[in-house]
């Protein structure tokens, strides 16, 4: 491939070939951070040579594979940074300068070089990997800024549309191009199709490793939107307007496509039933698949509350904030890790001078309210805080803890971290559920059954839960459909149906269940009536 590149040049620029393969791939030994900084200051001083040269587009494809593991290390560090705010501020700090230089460099050359390498019809694959390269890299200088400050930044449509439109017609007709896509032609819609999707993903509600998972998930089915040249219902999304607003949903065909007859138009519906199918994937399996989590920086819970997400954007539903906040000041007591939380709630509801020494209890500044949820300031955090977990919260007026889940989870300086917490119950009550246990008859001392015991947060309805009955668990050890005891409640023996499984989370899960009339004494015989069936 080096020699199909040296035949583009001159005599003697096969040293500038050769001197910057060795430079990137030297750099890329080093560690993220080291190799950022050197491969970006190198890159720079190239920019200032070579206004003037015609190798730029070349040579940038040449380098393109190490630039992209260079910068695949350093987001890798970010997920794995968690709340290592520093660490990934570092990382951001040298990423987005990074990612601006190879976009610089990549968009120069393209002005330059690509209309010229265009008129001969065997360099329609080079312009069509370099167009796909550079918008790559709009993508990536897109989400790294978008990490650092959260805000709604607009890509360059009125230069993406043009170009790719430009490189889709080399080589073949255009609607020849969309419709078979292999080949660099294929690569060149991928990239656009994941920048449709950037549009739609990346907002202010998901904040640092959510926004990477989100780019994740954006990149795994990007293949799955269809690109056309025709306006359609299976490809309503498109741009109206030469300018920088993303595809959306149009009803007609644009006055200007039809004018010019030109454009490029998207279908979402498939991308948008795989990324359900993804869903219920790891749900199932209880972990996201190798396929996007390779390195297993991606937990379940977060990257399902990612996905929820996700879901409406790509539909074009507008989420609305069920509450509005309310700055306050002020403390209270939490309580985190499953175990610990139940075993607070039963102590609340008992009359004892014992003192807890539970080893996940502490206190946290209050920074702002609403009817559905609260912020927290947690100072000299230790690493426990992940989206998805379970936290009991009380105030010091309340008797009992109220149940809640981390919705936000956000990294400052000096050990800091914010969470965002949606109250799930205010007077929840730890019960034990009961199952016939999976026991032979030899392992039996009696002719009595034995039964398994399931210990577990029950949370009666409320509006924080949409009025329904939820069990908590610490494992999926629930069946849809199946009957559990619940003896020795505050009401007596009950029982519940399980009639779903709502929601996985980092250390729980939670079930949605209908609650079933019964008699005292009536709890284990109708759960080992359906435990039979």
């Amino acid at each position: 491939m080096i020699d199909t590149f040296k035949k583009l040049f001159v005599f003697g620029r096969e040293s500038r070939l050769d001197k910057a393969l060795a430079t990137v791939q030297s750099s890329a030994t080093l560690a993220p951070v080291q190799a950022m900084q050197s491969a970006g200051d190198w890159l720079a001083q190239e920019l200032r040579r070579a206004e003037h040269r015609r190798d730029g587009l070349a040579i940038m494809r040449a380098i393109d594979n190490d630039l992209r593991s260079i910068l695949e290390g350093a987001m890798a560090g970010m997920l794995e940074a968690k709340t290592n705010h520093a660490r990934l501020n570092l990382l951001l700090q040298t990423t987005v300068p990074f990612c601006a230089v190879i976009l610089e460099a990549y968009t120069e050359a393209l002005r330059r070089d690509m209309v010229e390498l265009a008129r001969k019809p065997a360099n329609a694959p080079l312009v069509q990997a370099s167009v796909a390269n550079w918008l790559y890299w709009i993508g990536r200088d897109h989400v790294v800024r978008f990490v650092r400050e959260p805000k709604m930044d607009r890509l360059p449509w009125h230069e993406i549309g043009p170009a790719a439109e430009f490189a889709l017609s080399l080589g073949g007709t255009f609607a020849s191009k969309i419709a078979r896509p292999d080949g660099e032609a294929g690569r060149l819609q991928k990239q656009l199709s994941h920048l449709v999707l950037l549009s739609r993903t990346l907002t202010p509600d998901l904040q640092g490793r959510q926004l990477l998972i989100a780019d994740r998930v954006a990149d795994t089915l990007a293949s799955f939107i269809k690109v056309s040249d025709k306006h359609s219902s299976q490809t309503p999304f498109g741009q109206a307007n030469s300018d920088d607003n993303p595809p959306t949903m149009l009803t007609r065909m644009p006055t200007q496509a039809l004018v010019q007859g030109r454009g490029l138009f998207y279908g979402l519906e498939k991308t948008l039933m795989e990324l359900v199918a993804l869903e219920n994937i790891i749900t199932s399996q209880g972990k996201v698949p190798q396929k996007m989590n390779a390195d297993e920086y991606l937990e379940v819970a977060e990257t399902l509350v990612v996905i929820k997400h996700l879901k409406n954007r790509w539909s074009g539903r507008e989420v609305k904030r069920q509450a509005e906040r309310k700055a306050i000041s002020g403390s209270l007591t939490i309580c985190y890790d499953f175990g610990a939380i139940r075993r607070m709630v039963v102590q609340a509801t008992q009359e004892t001078k014992t003192r807890t020494n539970e080893t996940t209890i502490e206190r946290a500044m209050v920074e702002d309210v609403s009817a559905t949820g609260v912020g927290l300031q947690l100072n000299k955090h230790t690493g426990w805080l992940k989206v998805g977990m379970l936290m009991g919260v009380k105030t010091d007026k309340d008797v009992n803890w109220r149940i809640g889940i981390v919705r936000r989870a956000i990294a400052r300086g000096q050990g800091q971290m914010v969470a965002g917490v949606q109250l799930l119950a205010r007077d929840p009550e730890s019960v034990r559920l009961t199952r016939r246990a999976n026991v032979s008859q030899w392992d039996m001392v009696s002719d009595h059954q034995s039964w398994d015991n399931l210990l577990g947060l029950y949370l009666r309805p409320d509006p924080l839960n949409e009025n329904s009955h939820l069990l908590i668990l610490a494992k999926a050890d629930l069946v849809a459909g199946k009957t559990y005891g619940a003896p020795a409640t505050r009401e007596g023996d009950l029982a519940f149906r399980v009639v779903s499984q709502q929601e996985i989370g980092a250390d729980c899960v939670i079930y949605r269940v209908e609650r079933l009339a019964t008699v005292a004494g009536d709890t284990q015989t109708s759960a080992k009536r359906d435990s039979s069936s």
